[in-house]
Order: C-alpha cells, then structure tokens, then sequence
C-alpha cells in the first residue's frame, strides 16, 4: 500500500443491477437514464442467440432498432456505420450486448454524436515519462446502457474506450467520465453462451487488471481491497466458468470480479501487461486476453517485490498459503497464475499467435510510448520490457 500518499479515488461504475433475469427490466433501465428509444448493439454471436431475444424483449416498446456489426477491436469503419444508424432510426439511447468491443463501439459512437464525428482529435496522447494528455469532450454523450456477456471487460464500469484504424494499425484510446455507462446490468444468463476461449480471454484480462492495479505505483487501500477480492472470485470462478459453461454462480463471480477489477484499475490503473496488450492488439488484432495471459505471470515476477508484506495478500487471494516470507509468496503467486493459465484454452506463447521474434525489439519501442507505463512501480527500460517480451515468446 501507499502509506499516507495523496489518493484521489473518484472514479465510480454508473448504475448496476445484478441478478438472473435482469435483463427483463431493460425498459426501466433505459428510462430512469432518460432515454426513450434505444438502439442495441451487439455482434454475430449474440445476434444469433437467445441472448438478443431477451434484450429486445426487455426493452419492449423502448426498442429503435438493432445493429448487430460489432466487432473485435471496435474498427472506426463500424463504428462511423452505426453512427449513421444511430441517427436514422430515431433513437436516442445505447444499449450494448456483449464484451469490451461492443461496449467500445457504443462509446465510440457516443464520441462522434458528441464531437459531430471527431475521434482523433479526443484520443489520449502520451510522451514516454510524462502524463497523458486528452481532451475534454465537448458535449454530454447520450444515454448508454451496458449489457455485458464475457468475463471481464469491464468497459461497463469504466470512463475509458477504445477502437481501431486498420489503415494505421493503431488503437485509438479515450477517456472521458462522461464515457462510463449510466447503467451496467450483470445478468449470468447472459454470460452462458459465451464460449470457452472467449471466456477464458476475457477472464484473463479481469485478472490481468486486478493484479497490475495491486502492484500499480498509485495503488491505495481503495483500489487494492477491490483487486483483492476481484482476484479470489476470479480464481475459482474463471475456471469453472470455462469446464462448466452453464454454471450461474461462477459466471456471477466473473462478472463481479470484473466490475470491482475495472473500479480498482481505473483509479490506480495499470500497466506493463496492458501497455503491451495495446500494442499487439493494435498491431495484430490480438485479442488482450491473450497477451495478458502471457505476461502477467513474468510481470508478476519482475514487480512483485515491490509489494513487501502485500506479496502475501495476493497469494492468499489465489488460495496460497504463505511460507513466512514475502519474496517467496510473491514468486508463489505468480506460479499460481501461470498455473491457472495452464488450465485455459489460450495459446501460451507469442509465437503462438504469429507474432515474429524479430518483431519484438520494435514491440518493446512502442510498449515505451504507452500512457500505461508510467504506471510501473518503478521503472522498466526499453531492454527490460524486450526481455519480457523474450521470455514468453
């Protein structure tokens, strides 16, 4: 923990409504944050299943229309086709179904109706050692109302968003407290059909977030609480989530641990493992999850130390026992995450995915350019983050 450092923790999840069945009360949800035509957006998968059956039902007369293009990364391409569905259908609310993308895609189009169609000017902008930069939107964005269906996005309870310019291969970043959702509904029915890679991915990412907001440098007593217990559902909860698909409990605990992941991150924030995940992401369309699963056990390893005595509360919120000393809980506790790791359906090196080791060297020069870096709890070198990269490649 930080001791008696300054901590400036204001930034809250919007409305939640959590429960089996929540979803029904889509309608309500809706107009308590003042809209009254919505229009959902989700992609393929969920327009092909049950899941977007229960969503329109749930709106009820308040339905606009669909648009059922979401894709991974959130490409501005689709999100300038939504923003033109948007207006044309009369509607004057968001509701996103499905993971970090979708939610993304509606806080994309969020940005263009506030900006009259202006993303690049509002994106984060980042000196290596310095803080980041953005600016302000200059409008109140329209209602948006999150429905996630993975295990740990988390864009419903934060004021971020991201998406992609395949033409630069390069993610646009935003921040902006308008962004985060007035409402997130937590519904574990709507969870179930998502299959296990993408759960696992997903997962990951809420565990990846958990973790680096505990050793983060601007961690507090707040956000690690969050983590701590973010980390404990997720350790037993992920798992299950991914062999038994159907199990309700677990797929709750899941999208708990994501919500208080996302609170903890986004006040103490982040970074190694999630500088790295924008770059492939932006580079390789790869799916954060991924990255993160690879590299937070070595992150973990590199940074831990940093922690003291607090080594010992992360291995006992991965169901650890501790030996009496904390270096030696810290390296435990990162051989407990690279052994749930083991247990997911996910590539385990970056070779794996198609990532070249001959790329590595320009992967760590980017990494440095992240907002994300100045983070660390102390400082990486451009040699260092390369020998991360090496090490899970």
């Amino acid at each position: 923990m930080t001791g008696l450092n300054l901590v400036d923790f204001g930034d809250w999840p919007g409305r939640m409504i959590f429960g089996v069945g929540a979803v029904a009360r889509l309608a309500e949800i809706v107009g308590r944050a003042g809209g009254s035509r919505a229009m959902v957006i989700c992609g393929s998968t969920v327009a092909r299943s049950q899941m977007l059956q229960k969503v329109t039902a749930g709106l009820d007369g308040k339905l606009a229309c669909v648009f059922t293009e979401a894709a991974s990364h959130t490409p501005v391409a689709m999100v300038e086709r939504g923003l033109a569905r948007f207006r044309d259908s009369g509607a004057d609310a968001l509701v996103t179904v499905g993971g970090g993308s979708t939610i993304d895609a509606g806080k994309a189009i969020a940005i263009m109706l506030a900006t009259g169609g202006d993303l690049n000017r509002y994106a984060i902008r980042y000196a290596p050692g310095g803080e980041m930069e953005l600016q302000r939107l200059p409008a109140r964005t329209v209602p948006h109302i999150a429905v996630p269906t993975t295990a740990g996005s988390a864009s419903d309870v934060m004021p971020t968003a991201s998406c992609r310019d395949p033409a630069t291969s390069k993610k646009l970043l935003f921040w902006d407290d308008d962004l985060t959702p007035a409402a997130t509904v937590l519904d574990p029915e709507m969870a179930v059909h998502t299959p296990p890679r993408l759960t696992a991915c997903t997962g990951m990412t809420a565990m990846a977030r958990a973790v680096e907001a505990i050793y983060s440098a601007r961690r507090h007593p707040i956000s690690t609480g969050l983590a701590l217990h973010a980390v404990r559902l997720l350790r037993d909860g992920l798992p299950r989530s991914v062999e038994a698909p159907d199990d309700l409990e677990a797929r709750g605990a899941c999208m708990m641990a994501a919500a208080m992941s996302g609170t903890a991150a986004i006040n103490a924030m982040v970074s190694v493992v999630h500088a790295v995940g924008h770059v492939v992401g932006g580079r390789y369309a790869l799916q954060h999850g991924t990255s993160h699963a690879m590299l937070l056990a070595p992150a973990m390893r590199r940074l831990l130390a940093d922690l003291g005595r607090d080594q010992t509360l992360l291995l006992e919120a991965l169901g650890g026992t501790s030996s009496g000393a904390a270096d030696r809980d810290g390296a435990a506790a990162a051989d407990r995450i690279a052994a749930l790791v083991g247990r997911l359906p996910l590539p385990q090196r970056l070779r794996d995915v198609g990532i070249a080791e001959g790329d590595l060297p320009e992967l760590a020069r980017l990494t440095m350019s992240d907002y994300m870096m100045a983070n660390l709890p102390r400082p990486l070198a451009q040699a260092d983050v390369h020998a991360l990269l090496a090490s899970v490649w």
